[in-house]
């Protein structure tokens, strides 16, 4: 592909990210992404001929940033712990992490392409790694699985509700705040227990 060609095709995806952390997936038309990115439609079907295949194409972008902040983090990880893991997570939330993940999964992981399901398992091991170190340094606590961190780190990242982002100025990054402390005490062993009792 021609340094050309495939600068459009970066862009086009680039794009399609940024739109997707603003708006719904479903709301968006390969047309709307044609003039966001300032191409035409049958350029963008020349690169991307359905949606799905754009919307892999994201997803494999996407993971390798994630990739890259990863090993920044984990190589960085003995020189400031506490700072390079808060630092990790804000760079995760900034990116709008809690909107492009619903958007780009399929509804089976199993549909994930051979190359993006690759870098999925590269993401995941690397979390493994960054979330045993945070609890090396207490900054996780010991109950919490990766998977549980990662959902964690996705649901509050979404945008806020338009209501209910003027309750609070900043409230939103301030979930960040929360959760990191919160992942160092680690998760209530008897919640729930209370439910329906006076």
């Amino acid at each position: 592909m021609r340094a050309d060609a495939l600068k459009r095709r970066e862009h086009i995806i680039t794009t399609t990210c940024n739109l997707y952390r603003t708006h719904h997936h479903d709301s968006l038309t390969m047309e709307n992404i044609a003039e966001q990115a300032g191409v035409g439609v049958a350029t963008l079907y020349r690169n991307f001929p359905d949606r799905f295949t754009l919307d892999m194409a994201c997803a494999q972008y996407l993971f390798n940033v994630v990739i890259s902040l990863q090993l920044q983090a984990i190589s960085t990880f003995p020189t400031d712990p506490e700072g390079v893991w808060t630092s990790f997570n804000q760079l995760l939330f900034d990116r709008g992490l809690g909107s492009l993940v619903p958007a780009l999964a399929p509804e089976s992981l199993d549909d994930l392409p051979d190359e993006v399901s690759a870098l999925r398992r590269t993401t995941e091991k690397n979390t493994t790694t960054l979330i045993n170190l945070a609890k090396q340094h207490g900054l996780v606590h010991h109950d919490i699985a990766p998977g549980t961190y990662i959902v964690g780190l996705i649901t509050i990242s979404r945008p806020p509700i338009t209501a209910l982002a003027t309750i609070s100025e900043n409230s939103h990054k301030a979930l960040l705040g929360l959760y990191l402390s919160g992942l160092k005490h680690g998760m209530m062993a008897n919640i729930g227990e209370h439910d329906g009792k006076s």
